[in-house]
C-alpha cells in the first residue's frame, strides 16, 4: 500500500422508519466539502461536478436525504422505509 491509499467502509442500520448508510473513507478528506454538492463544482480535471448533484436528486425523489462531513469523510444517507403491497 502506498501513502494515499484508503479504506472504504459500509456501515448500514436499519432504524424504525428509515434505512441509514454511511460511507467512510478513511482517505485524506475532501477540500471545499461545503460546495461538492453544487452543480458544476467539481476540483477534477475530467468530469464536469454533476454526480453528486445527480445522487443527491435520486436520493431526494425517494425522500431521503444525503450528507457528507471530513474526518473521516463520511456519506450518510438516509432512506425512508416504504411498505411493497
Amino acid at each position: 500500500m502506498d501513502n494515499n491509499s484508503s479504506n472504504i467502509e459500509i456501515k448500514i442500520h436499519d432504524e424504525k422508519k428509515q434505512v441509514i448508510i454511511e460511507v467512510v473513507d478513511s482517505g485524506e478528506g475532501m477540500n471545499d466539502i461545503d460546495m461538492i454538492f453544487e452543480p458544476l463544482y467539481t476540483t477534477k480535471q475530467i468530469g464536469i461536478g454533476l454526480g453528486l448533484v445527480i445522487c443527491r436528486n435520486i436520493i431526494d425523489l425517494h425522500g431521503g436525504k444525503i450528507t457528507a462531513k471530513n474526518n473521516p469523510t463520511t456519506f450518510t444517507i438516509s432512506l425512508p422505509k416504504m411498505s411493497i403491497r
